[in-house]
């Protein structure tokens, strides 16, 4: 998050869109099979006339971040779905600040058809991070702040073991996926020399160790961690205005039942609703409940709040729990065809005991944005907002990227 006095960094964005814009020349954009998205990837039959979807063919990706600086991981990827062969994506990977190698084997096999039920399964050891970092920023957004301006909004651990997943895809608005997995995990560390181009002079934020328990029972622990995880998600909107209904829903269970060094059980429900108001102005409102409990609970399974995509009137992660609720609205008015100006207010607490809500907890913020159309190059949002329920706060300005590379 940029702080009020990061101006002379905004200034220069124009600079740094035109160096991403020749970058995303040199290695298009594609998005071969895999759980983790990359900050640039490649598809080389930008280059080579051979069919996208039958065959082997190469595949690269690359990572930018505070434990790995730049990772680059290459393989081999093959798909014949024609004859619904098994689908394959090897990748080894590099970190330019680590002296170690990653590995990632998915093989995926459809049933009935190319776009339906599949079952796979994945061996790896790589970086991860938790599904609450996932949903605050894109991996591709998060690289961005991370190259330019020394800010991440991503924690990170190392996941080495495999899963057994099974998807499944109703149509184009609804899937769910199912997943057992056995990963060994362990902490990394913020690798002070990686190269940004701005704020060189600032420490990175420390990448947080692993830990197992809850407030001052908590303690470092690196483990075992097997558990499911069950997801749904429906997606109803327009395709062309956004307009409509979105909702997602998460299970994860991991305890006596299937072994293992942590013992939790987490839920947590998602909805967002834009509507259009007139060709001008829109209303967009979203909201999360979520619910957790367990005696060994892992540290990067907890809800946050805080930050660039939540409560943006406070500090990134600022506030922690096993249960959550949150909620946003934003009025947007189109000044042109490429400039919004957006209110919004934000709400919403983190809580680990079971008494449940308390309104007199809840943390609130209001604030201003702006939202530039790129024609070419993506989204440029800067948010400006204030927290309602505190007499001495900080004005925060975030900046947040959308690329369409």
């Amino acid at each position: 998050m940029l702080s009020s006095g990061s101006n002379t960094y905004l200034t220069r964005l124009a600079g740094a869109m035109t160096l991403l814009t020749i970058l995303a020349a040199l290695v298009p954009s594609a998005a071969p099979a895999s759980t983790h998205e990359a900050f640039l990837t490649a598809d080389t039959s930008d280059f080579i006339p051979w069919d996208e979807d039958e065959g082997f063919r190469p595949a690269v990706e690359m990572h930018y971040n505070r434990v790995d600086g730049l990772m680059f991981m290459g393989g081999v990827e093959y798909t014949r779905n024609s004859s619904m062969h098994p689908r394959l994506l090897a990748l080894r990977g590099w970190p330019s600040a680590r002296a170690d190698n990653y590995y990632a084997i998915t093989v995926e096999q459809p049933l009935f058809s190319s776009d339906g039920f599949s079952l796979g399964v994945s061996f790896y050891d790589r970086p991860a991070w938790n599904r609450e970092d996932a949903r605050m920023i894109t991996d591709e957004e998060n690289a961005l702040l991370a190259l330019f301006f020394r800010e991440e909004f991503r924690n990170y651990y190392r996941r080495d073991g495999f899963s057994i997943v099974a998807h499944h895809r109703f149509n184009d608005r609804a899937f769910v996926r199912m997943e057992y997995s056995n990963d060994e995990l362990s902490s990394m560390e913020a690798q002070q020399h990686v190269w940004t181009a701005f704020r060189r002079g600032v420490d990175w934020a420390e990448n947080p160790p692993l830990k197992r328990g809850a407030l001052e029972g908590a303690e470092e622990f690196e483990g075992n961690n097997i558990g499911t995880v069950t997801e749904f998600s429906y997606d109803g909107t327009d395709e062309m205005t956004g307009a409509g209904w979105r909702f997602g829903l998460v299970t994860e269970f991991a305890g006596a039942s299937f072994g293992g060094d942590y013992e939790y059980r987490k839920h947590r429900i998602d909805a967002s609703h834009l509507s259009i108001i007139s060709p001008s102005q829109t209303f967009y409102v979203k909201g999360a409940w979520g619910i957790a409990s367990g005696t060994d609970f892992p540290s990067h399974k907890l809800f946050h709040l805080g930050g660039i995509s939540n409560l943006r009137g406070y500090d990134y992660n600022q506030f922690d729990g096993k249960n959550l609720l949150f909620f946003s609205l934003e009025y947007a008015v189109w000044v042109s065809e490429e400039l919004a100006t957006i209110y919004f207010l934000d709400g919403g607490q983190t809580w680990y005991g079971t008494s449940g809500f308390d309104n007199e907890e809840m943390k609130y913020d209001i604030g201003i944005g702006f939202r530039l159309d790129a024609p070419g190059a993506g989204d440029i949002r800067i948010d400006v907002a204030r927290p309602t329920t505190t007499e001495e706060a900080d004005i925060k300005t975030i900046l947040r990227i959308e690329t369409e590379f």
